[in-house]
């Protein structure tokens, strides 16, 4: 066994670790130095040993300052010794230092048998145990050490005072060696203690380490699967791009009605390829959280207008009715990426669309203003109950969640929607009820100060009465509360087998008093036709100049054709209709037609615009038919070249009207391209800049910011259609 402590531990091993212990040793030891000279001073000064043995109070003063002076010089050359051998500096401060402390004892002793218990005597004794006391805990972490230490300083005048058979020295001499014991018992309990937490903290700090490594790994595979699958979707998709154009150029052909219904199945089956490969990879973005918003002013009306209707198409071929409203208070003009939102209301009605399967949807939009600079739109969406119950939304909102449906996946376009909103300074929420699901979505945008009007209703709809026959449908009383927010006299009845008598008289009534007619049939029920259409033809006299409007869902029109035949002037709108929609239809049965807004006249140098030139540059060959047959199909004249070098050669032999660069995944690459068409613009034609449109099949949010940033003035995403193309070369060419 050592005499004293020696590393038996891992963690006593460990430089570091050992080295803040002895750090704090030595410099308490260099305090405690100081005192033990000024407590022996004091005790010189004041007892009268100094009379009755000077010599050895001298002595005893010398041997004091040596061995102060020895331990001085470990401790206060502390950084250079202890930088040569941890262990040796360690070995001979202890000796030394055990040494001192029985050096200190002898003191003690020396005026216990000279002076007795004489007030000087109490003072060293005291000293030394409230001194022994306070380094305790600094030395316990090496016990052995602290047991010598303080049994050097102790236990001879302990033996003595015990010896000496005074009361009061047997007293002391017992609560000293009580002292001792404890002290070495706690000392070696401390210890223990001391080692097991500094191990324990290294392991964790071991583990931590561990963690932090493996989650550097984690994340570079992460990223290295989001960067894979990225990359694997806009292959899918620039090969998805060109199947739907070419299907797009062959269903402008002549074909029969079965060749058009196969082609309308591939295109179908195309676009929702298409659809998750988009989610899939905007998915990875979202999960870790790296949607880049674009801040600009946008129509938000339109946005959730066009976003709904587009969502519609797809609740309708399930056979889903769908249908939504959007309150008069909502502002036209929001800063805010208006990209991004209808992403968010396309994946919310498409998974609120698949969990649903059947039965009805209801939408709802309204805004709420925060600030005079900020409000927020409110989005509700309500289904009927005839679809699934949702699970809880850990389970909800996963990657792939699946659900009882026809979809492929339901959890993937929530998942991304509520990343969407949440990016966006919102949230989604969703609420699973017996009697229906609710989804609420709260999205914060910036208010732009020049606000547009949206609609101004028509005051000649004021007090005007329309009857509106019904059969069910969660979007009766939206419709209700529109045509009253025109100013309309609504008189709402809903149809039902039992009370086909009460319809009738209705249709009766709104003949003679030149009442509007608004139907609205439910979805896959043709009775409320069957039964109006009747009604007129029970009705004596002229029912030709009736007004009548039938809000009908898929698969009503042809149900329509009866009351058409009856009421030449009747009008049929399909389902969903937005406001603006509805009331132009209100103004063409009333009054004829909509008030005409002025016009800006655009004067033409000739009745016939020449035919427009346009250059494609297209590196990959195989991609190029489509494009080009598309442009042509438009009416433009299409030259095409297959690299930039080809491209400047056609640029200084020809005239064009506009550029289009087809742009693959490579955004670096793409951005090259059109900088070095912008530089060669400025050597060779820098009065005349010449519009640039790319053309991408690429999903990166960096894309835009770097194609602007090169030269580039709009972009199209394929798959390409004729009508956004068309929209967009006109815009730059005007009167091509």
């Amino acid at each position: 066994m050592p005499i004293f402590d020696r590393p038996e531990l891992k963690v006593q091993k460990d430089r570091r670790v050992c080295r803040a212990t002895d750090t704090r040793i030595a410099k308490y030891s260099r305090r405690g130095m100081l005192l033990t000279l000024l407590a022996f001073s004091v005790a010189a000064a004041l007892s009268d040993l100094r009379m009755q043995a000077p010599r050895l109070l001298l002595t005893l003063g010398v041997g004091l300052v040596l061995v102060t002076l020895v331990r001085g010089y470990f401790v206060f050359r502390f950084q250079h010794l202890y930088a040569t051998g941890p262990a040796r500096w360690r070995r001979r401060y202890f000796f030394v230092s055990t040494l001192a402390a029985a050096w200190w004892g002898v003191i003690l002793l020396c005026h216990e048998w000279l002076l007795g218990f004489a007030p000087v005597t109490h003072f060293l004794w005291l000293y030394t145990v409230v001194f022994c006391s306070s380094v305790a805990s600094v030395f316990a972490p090496y016990h052995r050490f602290l047991i010598w230490f303080v049994s050097a300083s102790l236990v001879p005048a302990a033996i003595k005072a015990v010896l000496s058979g005074e009361v009061l020295g047997t007293i002391y001499g017992a609560l000293t060696f009580a002292f001792i014991w404890l002290t070495a018992h706690q000392a070696q309990r401390e210890s223990q203690n001391y080692w097991d937490r500094l191990s324990a903290m290294q392991e964790l700090q071991q583990r931590a380490s561990n963690l932090a490594a493996a989650r550097k790994h984690s994340e570079a595979a992460v990223e290295l699967t989001n960067e894979f699958v990225a990359n694997i979707g806009q292959e899918f998709r620039s090969q998805l791009s060109d199947s739907l154009g070419a299907l797009a150029l062959l269903e402008a052909d002549e074909l029969s009605e079965r060749q058009r219904e196969w082609v309308r199945l591939a295109k179908n089956a195309g676009s929702q390829q298409l659809k998750l490969v988009d989610n899939v990879g905007l998915f990875t973005r979202v999960a870790r959280k790296d949607i880049r918003l674009r801040q600009g002013s946008f129509n938000l009306v339109k946005t959730i207008e066009k976003s709904f209707k587009f969502a519609a198409k797809t609740a309708h071929r399930q056979g889903l009715e769908f249908n939504f409203q959007v309150d008069d208070n909502l502002p036209v003009m929001v800063i805010g990426d208006n990209r991004k939102t209808a992403q968010m209301i396309r994946n919310l009605v498409d998974s609120a669309t698949a969990i649903a399967q059947s039965g009805e949807l209801w939408g709802k939009v309204s805004f709420s203003p925060i600030t005079s600079v900020e409000g927020q739109m409110n989005i509700h969406l309500n289904d009927d109950g005839q679809g699934e119950i949702l699970p809880d939304e850990s389970e909800l909102f996963g990657a792939f969640a699946r659900l009882d449906t026809n979809q492929v996946t339901s959890g993937l376009g929530l998942s991304i929607a509520k990343g969407l909103a949440e990016a966006m300074g919102g949230y989604l929420q969703v609420n699973s009820t017996p009697e229906g699901n609710r989804y609420e979505v709260v999205v914060k945008f910036g208010m732009e100060p020049n606000q547009r009007v949206y609609l101004t209703p028509d005051r000649r709809l004021q007090d005007c009465e329309v009857v509106v026959l019904h059969q069910k449908g969660l979007f009766v009383s939206g419709l209700v509360q529109q045509l009253r927010s025109f100013g309309m006299e609504v008189d709402c009845l809903r149809f039902s087998p039992d009370n086909r008598t009460e319809v009738a008289e209705a249709v009766q009534r709104a003949v003679e008093r030149q009442q509007l007619l608004l139907l609205a049939p439910a979805m896959g029920d043709r009775q409320l036709l069957t039964e109006v259409a009747g009604s007129f033809s029970g009705i004596e006299g002229e029912v030709e100049s009736t007004r009548l409007v039938c809000l009908g869902a898929p698969g009503h029109k042809a149900d329509f054709a009866p009351l058409l035949q009856s009421l030449p002037n009747a009008e049929y709108i399909g389902r969903p209709v937005t406001r603006k929609e509805l009331h132009d239809a209100l103004i063409s049965r009333l009054f004829g037609g909509a008030k005409k807004a002025s016009r800006r006249i655009v004067s033409t140098v000739s009745a016939h615009p020449r035919q427009r030139s346009l250059l494609l540059i297209e590196e990959s060959r195989q991609h190029q038919g489509v494009t080009e047959e598309m442009l042509n199909a438009l009416g433009y004249r299409v030259d095409v070249a297959s690299s930039v070098e080809e491209a400047m050669e056609l640029l200084q032999e020809k005239g064009f009207d506009l550029l289009l660069v087809d742009c693959q995944q490579n955004t670096a690459h793409s951005a090259q391209i059109i900088d070095q068409l912008r530089h060669w613009e400025s050597e060779h034609t820098p009065d005349d800049r010449l519009p640039i449109v790319a053309l991408t099949s690429t999903t990166e949010e960096q894309f835009e910011g770097r194609c602007l940033a090169a030269g580039m003035d709009d972009f199209l995403t394929k798959p390409l259609s004729k009508e956004p193309l068309r929209e967009t070369l006109e815009r730059w060419l005007g009167d091509a």
